[in-house]
């Protein structure tokens, strides 16, 4: 298992393209950025400078200065992924499943591992894998631009915001939230009022998904969303649920749930009667004059975020 994003990186590339660290790092680096005092360029001649200092740098130790732009270096190992492994359409899908099965994940555990949101990452590639673009070439193209900034800079949120951007000003396409509906929910035992620290535990079908976790108490609140980086988020969320999908906070005893303009919308199970309660209606549901109120949350509701992704509501004990 890769120990760094960079060391994920470089062994993803080396998986999907058979592309060598020298190589990669020549492709990825800036070669007339400076380091230590030297060009680049002259250091990516020692293979000990490359394995250390570039493939076993953790995250936030390399200053984004000293890559090439991430587009142009997806491109170039693009090529080399198709001059390696073909250019038709059966060979891209192949290294694409490679890549949504192997790679991602290892980068993901890796990002986890150095104390950063894998879940970011992992939200990241799923929203990609919704784009508008069907063609295998610019989604595969769309990924490593993604895993390439991932990995270099340690940072799936600085990556999300400069792949948007790409996307956006480059290939006039959009990541954004497919629209879903809800078809089910799951029951649970209600638990008493009277809340003063809730939490949330994620909930897949019928089983607990640890840990649980604590919602602040800090005004500001905690966001759930899939590509939100604020210091309190939770993004342990599906690939339906919005980049900034819904805001919970404490007030004045109170603890409050509010939509945040969300694709799928939000609703809430009620622990107390299992009576289901609108948070913020899906968009395509959405009346003109909607309003935006918060709702009040307890111990033992269900948040319901999009189709399936479920959250218990926990009174935390000190």
């Amino acid at each position: 298992m890769a120990d760094t994003p960079s060391c994920a990186l470089y062994a993803g590339l080396k998986s999907l393209g058979r592309i060598k660290n020298g190589n990669a790092a020549q492709i990825l680096m800036d070669g007339n950025a400076r380091y230590g005092g030297r060009l680049i360029s002259e250091r990516l001649m020692v293979p000990s400078f490359i394995s250390r200092e570039i493939v076993h740098a953790k995250p936030g130790d390399l200053p984004e200065s000293l890559f090439a732009p991430f587009e142009q270096s997806a491109r170039q190992i693009l090529n080399l992924i198709i001059q390696n492994r073909g250019s038709d359409p059966q060979s891209l899908c192949k290294v694409a499943k490679r890549y949504m099965e192997s790679c991602a994940p290892d980068m993901q555990d890796a990002l986890t591992n150095c104390g950063v949101d894998g879940m970011l990452f992992k939200n990241g590639v799923e929203r990609i894998e919704t784009t508008d673009d069907s063609d295998i070439k610019n989604r595969l193209y769309i990924h490593l631009v993604f895993f390439i900034v991932t990995g270099c800079l340690g940072d799936p949120a600085r990556a999300i915001e400069y792949t948007e951007s790409f996307v956006s000003d480059q290939m006039l396409s959009t990541l954004g939230t497919v629209e879903t509906t809800v078809t089910s929910f799951f029951s649970t035992t209600a638990r008493p009022t009277g809340d003063i620290r809730l939490g949330l535990l994620r909930v897949v079908g019928n089983s607990a998904r640890p840990p649980l976790r604590p919602l602040t108490t800090d005004p500001v609140g905690s966001i759930i969303g899939s590509l939100t980086s604020d210091e309190n988020a939770i993004t342990d969320v599906d690939s339906d649920v919005s980049r900034q999908h819904l805001r919970i906070w404490l007030q004045d005893g109170r603890w409050l749930a509010q939509g945040l303009g969300s694709t799928n919308g939000s609703f809430l199970i009620s622990g107390v009667d299992r009576c289901r309660h609108a948070i913020e209606p899906p968009r395509r549901e959405r009346p003109a004059n909607f309003a935006n109120t918060p709702v009040e949350i307890h111990n033992g509701d269900t948040l319901c975020l999009g189709a399936t992704t479920r959250f218990l509501v926990i009174r935390i004990t000190d």
